[in-house]
């Protein structure tokens, strides 16, 4: 279905709109009649006519002003956002002219409203000493209001956006920024910096000997195993390196065909509070030790939707902490 349509003069000139609308735009639909432009344009130079290029500006920028106004009815817009969200994500991406006004058009889930919220909203009721915009990203909205990861933002009453929309994990690092605010990323490992505490530190340093105890244990299946400041109530989660795409980008490139992906490996954290962690530090038996510790690498992966390598051993594992936990009832 046609679009824009080109009229100039009130005489119908041509409804491929490309040159009319940005493709990010494919779902409005209306006339563009132009006073300016030659009754006898070419196709070849409508491509180049400053004139038409003028008239595209203006029309992507009168366009995305009514949907700012239409921003203002919480209800209605949030009707809009929900069937055109993607294609203003990926103008978002594309158009960098227009990328400003776009991103204060995007909506997000979050910790702290129901329904959907703003960056510009976010921003308001951000704490005073609050660094950064915080978000996380997965696969549904479920398993990331139960995300580890949001643990120690919760138990300081600190909002985190929800993402649950693959093309968000594409998007939001373009925009990078929000008013000069850095928006940070759960799924990384050096967000939780922000968190750490002299109590934190301490504990890393107690720590230390389990943490290289699970280096030598789990090798090369892990980048790094660090004590988390993140953590409240559970043992350990995983979080990718600030180069390396996380799980949900490396699961993207997988579904677009993308061969050839170099494996990456996670940050395992854990968290010296729990009661798994600390018995941990006191076990002598190494193959029960061997396996809470991949179990503890391994349901962190689970959680961040990772597939497991070794389902069989997994299990096993499994299996074998059930059978002590019973002889020991």
């Amino acid at each position: 279905i046609p679009g824009v349509k080109l009229y100039i003069k009130r005489v119908f000139i041509t409804d491929d709109d490309r040159e009319l609308m940005p493709h990010y735009l494919r779902f409005v639909r209306g006339i563009v009649d132009s006073e300016d432009l030659p009754l006898n344009i070419s196709r070849e130079m409508l491509q180049k006519n400053r004139i038409l290029t003028n008239v595209k500006n203006t029309s992507v920028k009168k366009i995305l002003g009514e949907l700012l106004n239409l921003k203002k009815d919480k209800e209605k817009y949030e009707d809009f956002y929900r069937e055109f969200n993607r294609l203003l994500k990926e103008g978002v991406y594309q158009d960098f002219n227009n990328r400003d006004t776009l991103v204060e058009l995007l909506q997000f889930k979050s910790t702290k409203v129901e329904g959907l919220t703003g960056f510009a909203e976010y921003k308001e009721r951000m704490k005073p000493d609050q660094k950064a915009i915080y978000y996380v990203t997965g696969g549904s909205e479920q398993s990331l209001r139960r995300s580890p990861l949001l643990e120690a933002y919760k138990e300081r009453d600190i909002e985190v956006l929800l993402m649950d929309d693959e093309i968000d994990e594409i998007v939001i690092p373009v925009v990078g920024k929000y008013k000069d605010i850095e928006m940070k990323s759960l799924n990384r490992s050096d967000t939780a910096e922000d968190l750490k505490t002299k109590e934190d530190q301490q504990k890393e340093k107690e720590i230390e000997p389990l943490i290289k105890k699970m280096k030598d244990i789990l090798g090369e299946e892990v980048k790094d195993v660090k004590a988390s400041a993140r953590l409240s109530d559970s043992p350990s989660c995983i979080v990718t390196d600030e180069k390396d795409p996380t799980i949900q980008m490396q699961q993207i490139l997988k579904s677009l065909g993308q061969k050839d992906i170099p494996e990456v490996k996670p940050i395992l954290e854990i968290n010296p509070n729990h009661k798994i962690v600390k018995k941990l530090e006191r076990i002598d038996n190494r193959e029960i030790l061997e396996d809470a510790i991949r179990l503890l690498l391994e349901q962190a992966l689970l959680l961040e939707g990772a597939d497991l390598k070794d389902l069989p051993g997994f299990v096993k594992r499994m299996n074998n902490v059930i059978a002590k936990s019973l002889h020991e009832s």
